[in-house]
């Protein structure tokens, strides 16, 4: 596939020219990521090397003869191991070492990841027709490390600065002309968490067809050897326990919990129709973001155009599913970047406010924080708290800007399409 040229269009002379609000943005996430620097550790310590302690105790269990689905660390009840075997597999090394060790091995892993998504940012954004200042240089940078869902990836020991930079890479390798490597790419991150699998929506939109074809083949692949390698008892094990015990996460019965930290259209749902069953909330999500996916697809045109697509695609993806907010670092690509390139005063500012948004820890246990210290008569501070809790049990925060960012979306592609552009069928 020989994808259009990148280079933007000369009739867009907004893009890129007022940077100003992305670097307010940027700057403005970096407090957020550094307020979760400081208070996550001492608020919720038990958050702290969470992630690499549950692929540890698993991979320990593995080796010992034991269900690596079925064990939690000692300190973590409830926190199981939720990846295929062919990552357990990459992971067994962890349990040879000690949790520290292991948590300090994946950190270094993380790093050079999130290194190397700040690389992609920079590139794709003067790729897209941006010079870039040394100061936004800086705020990119620093914000793949310090946004909040960056911190608190790199606070758990999470994989997922692994597979954002897989992403952005993946992505990049496909701009390049790299077809099959951005299949293989973007395949292993696939693998690793399955959702990431739906970006093959947007390879259908702009017609990667080598990439798709490289894709499945590494998927199927990466299934097969797991299965040779570990046996179909612990595939089965994998899907039975493991999915299963996913799949029953946020069904959200008796109405959503303001408190619960779930990012997810399976909210707003609950809120309006309590009756949906939960076994039912996905794919009744995905009929009702699949128009708003499309929207964005109108035109594949440009780099733009296309970053745009992707962005919806990811967005959707991730809210789809009950995934906590720190998940949206999986889309910092290309987020970051359509911050200087989302053109248009309106649609610009949309999608500001909704990074910002999306980006932000507002809560609603912060919330009620910030009402409790403005010292309201008690009338007064419940009818404003009861207006918060029936404004989170419909959305969190991040939500709210999820959906200002796919209105930007729609409107971008709106504004580049023309007349007769449409949505292949």
């Amino acid at each position: 596939m020989s994808l259009p040229d990148p280079d933007l269009t000369p009739s867009l002379p907004d893009v890129g020219i007022e940077k100003p609000g992305p670097r307010l943005v940027l700057v403005l996430g970096l407090l957020a990521g550094i307020g979760q620097a400081y208070t996550l550790p001492m608020l919720s310590p038990e958050q702290v090397t969470l992630a690499t302690d549950v692929y540890h105790h698993a991979a320990e269990a593995f080796l010992s003869g034991e269900d690596p689905y079925a064990v939690t660390p000692p300190n973590l009840p409830g926190y199981y191991f939720v990846y295929p075997p062919v990552v357990l597999g990459l992971l067994l090394p962890y349990g040879l070492l000690s949790p520290g060790l292991a948590y300090a091995v994946q950190t270094a892993l993380n790093v050079l990841a999130t290194a190397g998504t700040a690389v992609v940012l920079v590139r794709t954004i003067e790729r897209g027709g941006v010079d870039l200042d040394r100061v936004d240089r800086l705020l990119i940078g620093a914000f793949a490390f310090g946004s909040l869902g960056a911190v608190t990836n790199l606070l758990n020991g999470q994989v997922n600065p692994l597979l954002a930079f897989g992403i952005a890479a993946g992505v990049l390798a496909l701009e390049r002309d790299r077809e099959t490597l951005s299949g293989v790419v973007l395949a292993a991150v696939a693998t690793v968490k399955l959702f990431p699998a739906l970006v093959g929506a947007w390879l259908l939109r702009v017609r990667a067809w080598r990439t798709i074809a490289a894709a499945i083949a590494t998927g199927v692949g990466l299934f097969l050897l797991g299965v040779l390698a570990f046996g179909p008892d612990l595939t089965a094990a994998y899907v039975t326990e493991a999915l299963a015990r996913e799949s029953s996460i946020a069904t959200f019965e008796g109405g959503p919990d303001p408190g619960i930290n779930k990012m997810t259209i399976r909210r707003q749902i609950a809120y309006l129709a309590p009756w949906v069953p939960g076994d039912l909330l996905f794919p009744v999500g995905a009929a009702l973001l699949a128009p708003v996916v499309l929207a964005s697809y109108r035109t594949v045109e440009t780099l733009r155009d296309r970053l745009v697509a992707l962005q919806a695609t990811l967005l959707a993806t991730l809210i789809l599913l009950p995934l906590e907010p720190f998940y949206f670092s999986l889309a910092v690509f290309p987020s970051v970047a359509l911050l200087y390139l989302v053109g248009g005063r309106w649609t610009r500012r949309a999608f500001l406010a909704g990074f910002l948004l999306a980006a932000a820890p507002l809560t609603m246990s912060s919330a009620e924080i910030w009402i409790e210290t403005l010292s309201l008569s008690p009338g007064m501070a419940d009818a404003i708290t009861g207006i918060a809790r029936a404004a989170f049990s419909f959305a969190l925060a991040p939500m709210y800007g999820v959906w200002l960012m796919f209105g930007a979306c729609i409107a971008d592609q709106h504004r580049h399409a023309g007349p007769s552009d449409g949505v292949p069928g």
